[in-house]
């Protein structure tokens, strides 16, 4: 029978960062005039492009040129409706999406009555309007507009006296001419989607019960993710064990997304733009993860001054945006602070839990063509609790120039530094690092081209302390050294505006650790056939190298050297999305991916816990399934999210064929939000997954058969409302509860000849409070 010495030491630092309380936001439909940013719609599925193919509407007298940076919004130019009577006041929303000329492409009913509300949809296709700029170009945008059509004014009195009969021959004035006016719903489509990336932005995501109002924080309603337990930030990937998935910030490496357990994301909503993950072949741009990455997109500037202040029942945050030098810069500025410290302290006597997060982005445009930007950001949790202390810390600071060329040749170069740290009652773990990319972009008549590269320098550090059980298993894991990492990368997008579009790419890599260098080359090619405007099928397939590192989410802590070769992971995938009626886009997926010298101990093992054969444990990983995703934009009065997941999956290693411990062939999540009116919104998020597997010990290891635990189920809530105090301000309060079916979780089964004994975490329930107050 197998033995292994496991070290609970470890297993706790491991969870440092997963430790702490968590956080709300919540966005609500604003009344005309505010400038918020929502989500775009599920529009027909045609090619697009954010570059203008000739000359934009020159602009009126009483319209300035738009800045050479950041985002402008559309300015309506001509928004004219008939007039027509009624007998009282009457108003019609309509969404309109523009191109970069500022043409209405389409324009859909969300509220209104009939048969007005039609005849105004057909008049509002002739409107006009400048478009939207994203960087001093002309970029696609939807924008919500209200028309108000206001009763004819009551009559004066006549005098009795008056001739009624030369009353009578007077013409009946005209009804009032209706009013228009853009309202909040308003989004620049400046980034383009990669094929097969599934993509939620930060308007929709405050909508999402459970995620508190965090944009990173809804990934796991996205189909294929597989949660290891309720609120965990750990999560397979179409198979892939947690350390293979990679987490960006504007192309910036972070360790983790979330603070500590349940806790908010390390970074405020307020600068998320969108995240997008990449479950199976990833864009060519991103290296170096063999199973799947997640890509958060900072928000641009407004140009304009905005900012936020809540205060949640564990933390408070305040997010500000102000420009300088005439709209030449901006400067923005956020973080969190809780008060976990406080409230923990008060019910659980000699107990410390604690985060926060800052974050400070200023960017400065020399001229039309030239920007630097700064962006620095970290985060801290610390937890104390009697014998045992710990915490996690990351800091980034990153310096990027862009200059443009020309319109539709672009290029930056950017450097970081950064500090990760994690510390427990077994001493520190550090990485000191040097991060450098770059990147040239040119779009052609015949497509679109893209090169680019990154190198990372990590000087890893430790002080494990001496009297803790075989200290020389960590230091064997996380040695002292310096690891140098690098690649490049091309792609091309032929076609960007056909039927059919082609992304062939290829990136080289190079990994170096304690003296040994490996290198991969990773071909990668997408197809995506626009079979009309409502129907599109996307091909893919993909290679993927990555260094043999299992340790997820902690800070510092990268297992040392490339003993046993690196990770190889070949992933395809076929889609289906089709946009049906009612604005619901629907994908349809199938899957299949094998990894060989697969790092895997959590799920090889069923336990979080590491030890001295981890570094050496290989297995061959495949799964394959069938995904399905149905989208009506949450921004709507009614709107949802329906994904399920069908996936098998197989780990082989030594003379064991099994399926991993993690191992949940379906998975369901449902998010369903609903405007009640007078800015009140509620929304509701189920999940439910079939239970893990149970674990039975062989002579070779550990085997995972058939008998299922209870499965993972979980409900969501919340409720907002939120008061106009002007056009350009609101308050807001919300009511959010996580887990509110009090489920427990089953994080692992153990079975014998004669039974199984669950093992897990309590039922927890957590509810939170909070209030906001924003500026436009």
């Amino acid at each position: 029978m197998l033995t292994r010495a496991r070290h609970p030491e470890w297993s706790l630092g491991l969870q440092l960062a997963l430790s702490l309380a968590v956080t709300s936001a919540f966005a609500e439909p604003a009344p005309a005039g505010s400038k918020e940013t929502h989500a775009e719609t599920s529009a027909p599925l045609t090619p697009s492009s954010t570059e203008s193919t000739s000359p934009p509407p020159s602009p009126t007298p009483s319209d300035p040129s738009p800045p050479n940076s950041g985002v402008t919004m559309p300015l309506a130019i001509d928004t004219s409706v008939a007039p027509v009577a009624v007998s009282e006041e009457i108003q019609i929303i309509l969404e309109l999406s523009l191109d970069v000329q500022g043409t209405v492409t389409n324009a859909t009913v969300i509220t209104g009555p009939e048969p007005l509300a039609s005849e105004v949809q057909r008049q509002a296709l002739a409107w006009k309007f400048r478009p939207a700029y994203r960087d001093g170009q002309p970029a696609p945008a939807r924008i919500q507009f209200l028309v108000r059509f206001k009763p004819e004014p009551e009559p004066k009195a006549q005098p009795e006296a008056e001739n009624t009969a030369e009353s009578s021959k007077k013409a009946a004035p005209p009804p009032p001419s209706p009013s228009t006016e853009a309202m909040s719903e308003i989004i620049v489509i400046g980034r383009g989607e990669e094929p097969l990336g599934t993509r939620l932005t930060r308007a929709e995501v405050q909508n999402v019960a459970g995620a508190f109002g965090d944009p990173l924080r809804a990934v796991d309603v996205l189909p294929g993710v597989t949660p290891i337990a309720t609120g965990l930030p750990l999560f397979f990937v179409r198979g892939a064990p947690p350390g293979n998935v990679g987490y960006f910030i504007d192309g910036i490496r972070v360790p983790l997304l979330y603070h500590g357990f349940l806790g908010p994301s390390v970074i405020h909503p307020a600068f998320i733009d969108d995240v997008t993950l990449h479950g199976g072949p990833m864009p060519a741009h991103v290296g170096r993860f063999a199973g799947a990455s997640v890509e958060a997109g900072l928000a641009a500037p407004r140009q304009d001054f905005r900012a936020e202040a809540s205060v949640r029942l564990f933390d408070a945050g305040a997010f500000v945006e102000a420009p300088f030098a005439k709209d030449r810069g901006y400067v923005m500025v956020g973080g969190r602070y809780s008060f976990t410290a406080l409230l923990v302290s008060l019910l659980s006597p000699g107990v410390t839990a604690e985060y926060w997060d800052y974050q400070a982005l200023a960017g400065y445009r020399f001229t039309k063509r030239d920007e630097l930007r700064i962006f620095a950001f970290g985060a801290y949790d610390f937890f104390t609790g009697g014998t045992e202390v710990g915490g996690t810390e990351f800091h980034r600071i990153d310096a990027r120039y862009r200059h443009e060329f020309d319109a539709k040749t672009n290029f930056y170069v950017a450097a970081s530094t950064g500090r990760d740290r994690t510390r427990s009652s077994a001493g520190y773990l550090g990485d000191t690092m040097i991060l450098s990319r770059a990147r040239f972009e040119h779009d052609a008549k015949w497509g679109k081209l893209r090169v680019g590269g990154d190198v990372s320098v990590d000087n890893y550090d430790s002080m494990i302390d001496k009297t803790v059980p075989e200290p020389e298993v960590y230091e064997e894991l996380f040695p002292p050294r310096t690891d140098v990492s690098g690649g490049l990368f091309v792609d091309t997008v032929f076609f960007p505006k056909g039927r059919i579009r082609v992304t062939p790419g290829v990136r080289v890599d190079i990994f170096s650790s304690l003296g040994e260098v490996l290198g991969a080359v990773d071909p990668r090619i997408f197809a995506e056939f626009y079979v009309s405007k409502r129907v599109k099928v996307t091909q893919g397939v993909g290679l993927a190298h990555q260094s043999p590192n299992f340790v997820p989410n902690v800070p510092g802590a990268q297992v040392g050297g490339l003993e046993g070769g690196l990770q190889e992971s070949l992933q395809a995938e076929s889609r289906l999305d089709v946009a049906l009626p009612w604005e619901i886009k629907a994908s349809l997926s199938g899957f299949i991916n094998g990894t060989q010298r697969l790092s895997d101990p959590i799920g090889l093992n069923q336990t979080l816990s590491i030890d001295e054969s981890s570094k050496g444990d290989r297995a061959l990983g495949r799964a394959m399934g069938v995904e399905l995703m149905l989208h009506r934009p949450l921004t709507r009065r009614f709107g949802g999210i329906l994904s399920y997941t069908l996936m098998t999956s197989y780990r082989g290693y030594n003379n064991i064929g099994t399926v991993p411990g993690y191992d949940r062939p379906n998975m369901i999540n449902l998010a369903l939000t609903y405007d009640f009116g007078k800015h009140i919104r509620g929304s509701a998020k189920m999940s439910l997954a079939q239970g893990i597997p149970g674990r039975r010990t062989t002579e070779d290891g550990f085997v995972f058969d058939g008998s299922r635990s209870i499965p993972l189920f979980r409900v969501d809530l919340k409720l907002e409302k939120r008061w106009y105090l002007n056009e350009s301000s609101y308050l807001g309060a919300n009511i959010e509860v996580l887990n509110a079916t009090y489920s427990p979780n089953v994080t692992r089964r153990t079975c014998n000849q004669d039974e199984c004994i669950d093992q897990g975490t309590a039922p927890l329930i957590l509810p939170s409070i909070g209030v906001e107050l924003g500026w436009r």
